[in-house]
């Protein structure tokens, strides 16, 4: 199933974007799309052609259906106009996902497809055409842009080479990892919220059309509420942005915008010319007594020669502290809005061990005294990025107001007795997703309520010891060239399966599934078993092989706007 792909300099995207643009003298930015429009109508096949379509995160939201998923079909006509396709849907990568047999799916979403049943279809242009599309609206169009109602200035002119040397500025890792990592989760914050105003703003109108009486006057209300909140986080979204494509003010925001880092790191190397802070104690308001006796007990964590930095919070800890440092927490909750990369050999640990197996299934974790919780403070896309070697101990993750719990790009990553909690509600959570090249261990680890609770790309090894993994929709979820250690492990009470093994032993979409309960019969090469392992009460079975939807998988899946530094998709990674 090999789509198309292409790999494109500065140069050429400011060429062949310039190309579009340039029909007229002055294209204001509510006419850019109406030359979209023009160049598709000229350059991509009208009908007949094969495509992958992948669904948008917002979408799977409104249909409750699981994330990422991708849609194999026709293209039965393109709306030039709209800039939309009639998509017939002829295969569903998921067997339990069921999708009415047309949409109307917009163009930049699908990727042709090479093997086409209709060879006289010229498709490298067509697909030429969607790359290039695709990569404005992706990259450089800003959600902000639609509401751009200026008639006297060209759109292009103004924003064309700044907007694409701030993507490559982007990709090419000319800012600080700290910078870039802050910038990559405003685009994607920005993108997430206006396909979800979109959404809104469609169901708004159909309430409108509708009249439901006094109960569809306060949905209606609740909504247009909704809806004001976007707008202004959009707004204030749009307003660092602006500075931020300006090469020349990056610096100064960067020193603004994180300056307890900053400070911290200058002051550190006047005093002692590096960075020497190895620890990192973090503790919460309390009477001394109370503060003695915690830092007593954090005491007993450290060798006699280790220099330690005493932090009021996590948020603060994680700002100045280096990759390769240990963090150490208290008891309570520490809300965070982390934006850079773990990765070192550091560590995140809490400095009590507790036994989450314990923490009664209906308590509320907001009243757990005695454990370290990390969460969010707002509904980021990730709560915790790892790109190396890293550590979480004693801690409970909890994702309920995250896209994804901790996404990890690469290195070996090990959780020890923690716990990682998502929302039962949500069908498109996950708790970890990891790309690939890396060794993933948990050790005495809860997983819970989660659309998948364990993703994981090609070239992964996971072993999982004394790790219960429940109350997901699929428990794990891996492809072949993964390989899963199972070590005194449960998991169960999945909605749908507990080990999905997704292979390409077939093509797509004509599949067959094998389904298994006792995980005793299973003769594959991914999967190792050892004693006392439980798979139980996993609503349609507890292993399920799914032959011909094998893909790789990248960023682009798991955040809602391209990371241009993640690694090169081959095959199809939405």
């Amino acid at each position: 199933m090999d789509i198309y792909e292409f790999e494109k300099s500065l140069l050429d995207r400011l060429t062949e974007t310039s190309d579009v643009l340039s029909a007229r003298d002055i294209i204001p930015a509510n006419e850019v799309r109406t030359e979209w429009a023009n160049y598709v109508e000229i350059m991509a096949e009208p009908t007949g052609w094969q495509a992958v379509w992948r669904i948008p995160r917002v979408v799977c939201e409104q249909l409750s259906i699981r994330f990422p998923i991708m849609v194999m079909g026709t293209v039965e006509q393109v709306l030039f106009d709209e800039l939309k396709a009639v998509f017939c849907v002829e295969g569903v990568q998921d067997d339990d996902v069921h999708l009415p047999e047309k949409h109307a799916v917009a163009l930049d979403e699908l990727w042709p497809m090479k093997d086409q049943e209709n060879e006289a279809l010229n498709m490298d242009r067509t697909a030429e055409c969607i790359d290039r599309l695709r990569f404005f609206y992706h990259h450089i169009w800003m959600p902000w842009d639609y509401d751009n109602d200026d008639q006297r200035s060209d759109w292009a002119d103004k924003h064309l080479e700044s907007r694409i040397k701030f993507y490559y500025d982007i990709k090419n890792r000319t800012m600080s990892k700290r910078l870039s990592s802050h910038v990559l989760a405003l685009l994607a914050e920005a993108n997430y919220i206006q396909k979800k105003k979109e959404v809104l703003e469609m169901e708004i109108e159909d309430e409108e059309e509708t009249e439901l009486g006094e109960d569809s006057s306060l949905v209606e209300h609740d909504k247009a509420s909704e809806l004001m909140k976007l707008h202004l986080r959009l707004n204030s979204i749009k307003n660092e942005i602006d500075i931020l494509e300006n090469p020349a003010m990056r610096e100064l925001y960067e020193k603004v915008r994180f300056t307890e880092c900053t400070s911290f790191s200058a002051y550190n190397t006047i005093s002692n010319g590096k960075l020497t802070a190895e620890a990192f104690v973090v503790t919460h308001i309390g009477t001394l007594d109370e503060q003695i006796d915690f830092l007593t007990k954090a005491k007993s964590k450290f060798n006699a020669n280790k220099v330690v930095r005493i932090c009021d919070s996590l948020q603060g800890a994680l700002d100045i502290s280096q990759s390769s440092d240990e963090i150490y927490l208290p008891p309570g909750k520490h809300m965070i809005k982390f934006l850079e990369y773990l990765n070192g050999g550091g560590a995140i640990r809490a400095i009590t061990s507790v036994d989450f197996k314990d923490v009664d299934e209906h308590g509320k974790l907001e009243i757990i005294d005695d454990k370290s919780i990390i969460s969010s403070k707002d509904d980021d896309s990730i709560l915790l990025t790892v790109d190396g070697n890293y550590c979480f101990e004693n801690v409970l993750l909890d994702c309920r107001n995250v896209r994804t719990g901790v996404l990890i790009k690469r290195g070996n990553v090990s959780f020890k007795n923690c716990y990682l909690i998502g929302d039962p509600a949500s069908t498109t959570k996950q708790g970890i997703v990891v790309f690939g090249n890396s060794t993933i261990s948990l050790e005495n680890c809860i997983i819970k309520d989660f659309s998948t609770g364990i993703y994981s790309n090609h070239n992964c090894n996971i072993h999982l010891t004394g790790t219960n993994i429940q109350n997901c929709y699929n428990g794990i979820e891996v492809l072949t060239g993964c390989t899963v250690a199972f070590i005194a492990t449960r998991i169960q009470n999945c909605k749908s399966y507990g080990v999905l093994l997704e292979v390409n032993d077939s093509p797509f979409p004509e599949k067959t599934n094998q389904s298994y309960d006792d995980f005793q019969k299973i003769e594959r090469q991914e999967f190792r078993f050892e004693p006392d392992c439980v798979f139980e009460n996993n609503g349609k079975a507890n292993f399920i092989l799914i032959n011909g939807s094998q893909a790789d998988f990248n960023s682009s899946c798991f955040m809602d706007q391209m990371d241009p530094s993640s690694n090169k998709r081959k095959n199809m990674d939405d």
